[in-house]
């Protein structure tokens, strides 16, 4: 598949990974032959909201805690 997945432009994964691995994912998952096995993307083809966390194969992120004045 050579088009780009209609979402890689606005998928907020990107934004959170900080990696430098996260260009293995976009070229294998977004803009190659994996876009059909996107986790991220067959979640929102059925009309569900990913968890900002999922990556593209199902792995979930840690979640990043931010602090607050709660106990």
């Amino acid at each position: 598949m050579s088009d780009n997945c209609k979402l890689l432009e606005y998928c907020p994964i990107w934004e959170q990974y900080n990696s430098n691995l996260k260009y293995i994912w976009i070229k294998s998952y977004c803009q190659g032959n994996k876009q059909s096995q996107c986790k991220r993307k067959q979640m929102t083809d059925s009309g569900e909201n990913p968890p900002l966390e999922l990556l593209p194969d199902g792995t979930l992120l840690p979640k990043i805690h931010h602090s607050s004045s709660e106990d």
